[in-house]
């Protein structure tokens, strides 16, 4: 590290501190900063430091508090602090600093000494805090929160309240208290959510947010295709740090896609200090999970680190026959190149085995069927077998100004060798409970490769800080699908035990095969115009390929397709208004596009669809960031969607849609035993311009326009009940429709959650979690007579047994 410049006088100083420092610490390479030379004083100074290697934030907190900070680069190492903003005393800022580093200091005057903080464990451990104070930074391991003030979803550490559109986090802490194993476990509880369900008995599902298809998920940044099935591509959650949520377009980072929202899951990293958890878990319907965790340094420097998480579940569905097994690892290795690198590789893997249940039919008319929620009425040799692996290569580097370069690369590899089932496919005769069911075998075979590099810092003009930030993306798909069958068989839903379909094999003369190429360059500026206003700006240029052949006879589509889009540019901008430090009104414009396949009349792919959304805001942090509170007012337009023209037997690029609505949420502790979560989203859609019969209606009738979710924990730290915890919660829907030649709809309902804990020491603790604690009986979606119609799940009990050393 370069010393920074001194005068005579500091410097003697510095060197007479520095002597008596290594008498107290033999041998260790000492680092001092000398960053001013008067006294500390109690008045709040501005501080802005972000999460960064340890070494670099105490060189910048000390040049922003005038704090000369004393410590062995042996103890700083490998350590990765907390993000320190707002405007705080000196010592507070440091305490915030040193969050769970195991780090303390000895403070005399305006000079620290940094010295090992006494009986120091497990960095997954958090002390006991007062939330007063006390910055979490994004990482959520640990922190024992329902929130983090600042999130990655945005490139850099970015705080909440300074991010111009909503953002929800699910924190690790959440996924453990919620039993959230799945990505569809987590975004089903997420402010404003709705879950499309494919089948029961495995992850074969899709996430809508505004009304629109989630059709892509971030893995720390990253971009990876999804949507119409290829959710179930998502890893178990074990492996996660959190998971965050952005409402909204994000075509900034993304690209082309829907302008619903983005989806970000980050994954756990390797820690300086030893830590081994594990989880056993058993419940209702044979469910069974187990998962270790074991992370440490793998050399005596700690430059070294690695991090290893095995998970397994075997569970059978409340629907007969319909089961699901899927074990997965992590594996994870980071390397210090040197105090501001960091290199880490590493893998996952995991295999879903599974039988899955394609749901029910309905009548002619529209009525649903009312009989038991295990009844099946596909083939018992239903088979969904699912492998996928990922290898990735991050190089993180921390500008000295606290700016930030990043570069990731990940390949991932999912494909279904087994794909064979039956699903319902003819609506019930009243009188007889007669339908039919119709066979088919799939595969499917995905490969992509994601890269992103990006480079964020601060700068000064005008006597202000600003923050810039440059980055390009490449993404490539290559997918395969292929299938065969339509052969029906009869069925009855009175009699499913009846039941007995052939199984026979299908030659794959049907699907389609489709590779694209998208490289993205972006750029986002922000300025610090005032005290109290920031103005952002931004555009993404994209180009993107693909050619796709198509010889679907289920859907009638057949014929190649070519697209090809040069230099969209796609516009961001957003105003900020600073009100209070810890409240922060904003308004935000952000444009977004999606390729469409669909033919027009000449032969060619018709013009990609175009989108804006306007979303103006309130966002307020309490206890420095421990609990947030946000309100938004949002609008999308959807154009040039695709309309089939019945006279040309083309597509033409001439629908319009609109999404708007509000949503609430507040997220974080009320108290350090006191976690909360609830939020609230009002979402109305409708088409503008469309088709006769369909203008003027709901687009998604899947989302419903009243969407609410509560969950909250209290632990007892005194008196009788000490050790002793209790939770709750609620999600509530209004009702949600399926519009054929008749309307299937399922009434508004609610689900709710109860769990009781109880922790035996500071290692060992255990919860007891009933779902749908009233036993409430209803669809979970509804679709059509001929099938596809879901119930949701009935009361189950969850028993979790949790160590962590």
């Amino acid at each position: 590290m370069q010393s920074p410049t001194l005068s005579r006088a500091p410097l003697a100083l510095a060197i007479e501190r520095q002597k008596k420092f290594r008498t107290v610490v033999p041998g260790a390479l000492l680092t001092l900063l000398l960053l001013g030379t008067s006294q500390v004083e109690a008045a709040p100074v501005n501080v802005n430091v972000p999460a960064q290697s340890l070494a670099s934030a105490l060189r910048q907190l000390g040049q922003q508090t005038n704090l000369q900070i004393l410590y062995s680069q042996d103890m700083v190492n490998g350590i990765k602090s907390t993000a320190v903003t707002g405007n705080m005393e000196p010592e507070q800022a440091l305490k915030t600093l040193l969050l769970g580093s195991g780090i303390n200091f000895q403070l005399n005057g305006n000079t620290v000494s940094l010295v090992p903080a006494a009986g120091d464990s497990s960095a997954l451990q958090l002390g006991a805090t007062s939330i007063t104070g006390l910055a979490l930074g994004p990482t959520t391991e640990g922190s024992h929160s329902y929130t983090s003030d600042q999130v990655s979803i945005g490139k850099g550490n970015i705080k909440l309240k300074d991010i111009p559109q909503s953002v929800s986090v699910v924190t690790r802490q959440r996924m453990d208290d919620q039993n959230m194993n799945s990505l569809q476990d987590a975004m089903r509880q997420v402010t404003g959510v709705t879950i499309k369900t494919y089948n029961s008995g495995s992850s074969l599902n899709d996430v809508y947010m505004r009304g629109f298809l989630v059709d892509q998920v971030q893995v720390d940044g990253v971009s990876q295709p999804t949507g119409q099935g290829d959710m179930a591509t998502s890893f178990d959650l074990a492996m996660y740090d959190r998971v965050e949520v952005l409402r909204g377009p994000s075509g900034l980072y993304q690209g082309a896609g829907e302008p619903g929202g983005t989806i970000n899951v980050v994954r756990k990293r390797a820690l300086n200090k030893f830590a081994l958890g594990g989880e056993l878990a058993a419940g209702s319907y044979d469910h069974y999970r187990s998962s270790v965790d074991v992370t440490g340094p793998l050399n005596d420097q700690g430059t070294v680190r690695g991090r290893f998480i095995t998970a397994y579940e075997n569970n059978k569905s409340f629907v007969d026959y319909a089961k699901n097994e899927r074990p997965m690892v992590y594996g994870r290795l980071e390397f210090d190149l040197d105090p501001a690198t960091t290199l880490s590789v590493g893998g996952a893997y995991q295999q879903n085995n599974s039988t899955p249940a394609f749901g029910l039919p309905a009548y002619a008319d529209g009525k649903l069927l009312d009989v038991k929620r295990s009844t099946f009425v596909d083939a018992k040799w239903n088979t969904l077998d699912e492998k996928v692996w990922e290898t990735f290569a991050e190089l993180d580097h921390e500008l000295d100004n606290g700016g930030q370069f990043k570069t990731t690369v990940t390949y991932r590899d999912a494909e279904t060798p087994k794909r064979n089932f039956t699903w319902a496919d003819g609506a019930v005769d009243p009188a007889t409970g007669d339908s039919w069911a119709v066979a088919y075998d799939y595969y499917t075979h995905i490969k992509t490769i994601g890269v992103d590099s990006f480079v964020t810092t601060p700068f000064e003009f005008a006597d202000r800080r600003h923050e810039f930030t440059v980055g390009a993306e490449y993404q490539h798909l290559d997918k395969d699908f292929t299938y065969g069958g339509g052969e029906y068989f009869p069925i009855n839903v009175f009699d499913p035990g009846s039941i007995d379909i052939p199984h026979n094999d299908y030659v794959h003369d049907n699907g389609n095969w489709s590779k694209s190429d998208q490289y993205g360059l972006y750029t986002r500026a922000k300025f610090n115009v005032t005290d109290w206003l920031d103005v952002i700006g931004g555009s993404r240029v994209t180009w993107y390929e693909s050619d796709a052949k198509n010889a679907n006879t289920f859907f009638n589509n057949f014929g190649e397709a070519h697209t090809s889009i040069n230099r969209k540019v796609v516009p961001y901008g957003a105003i900020i208004g600073k009100i209070t430090p810890e409240l922060s009104a904003y308004a935000s414009y952000t444009g977004v596009f999606k390729p469409q396949s669909d033919l027009g009349s000449d032969g060619e792919p018709i013009g990609p669809r175009i989108g804006k959304q306007y979303e103006i805001g309130l966002k307020r942090e309490f206890f420095d960031g421990r609990l947030n509170a946000s309100a938004a007012i949002f609008r999308i337009y959807d154009e040039n969607r695709a309309e089939f023209d019945a006279t040309t037997g083309a597509y033409e690029a001439q629908g319009k849609a609109r999404s708007e609505g509000w949503e609430t949420e507040l997220s974080g502790n009320l108290t350090d035993n006191w976690s909360i979560v609830t939020g609230y989203a009002y979402t109305e859609t409708k088409y503008l311009e469309a088709e006769d019969g369909t203008k003027g209606k709901t687009f998604s009738t899947i989302t419903p326009k009243h969407n609410f979710n509560l969950w909250t924990k209290y632990e007892f730290t005194d008196g009788p009940l000490k050790d002793f915890s209790v939770g709750g919660g609620v999600r509530a829907v209004s009702d949600t429709y399926f519009q054929r030649d008749v309307k299937f709809e399922q009434g508004g309902y609610a689900v709710t959650t109860a769990q009781v804990g109880y922790k035996f020491n500071e290692n060992l603790s255990s919860t007891l979690t009933a779902n749908n604690l009233f036993d409430r009986k209803y669809y979970d979606r509804v679709d059509a007579s001929w099938g596809t119609n879901f119930y949701g799940d009935p009361r189950t009990l969850t028993l979790s047994l949790r160590a962590q050393y």
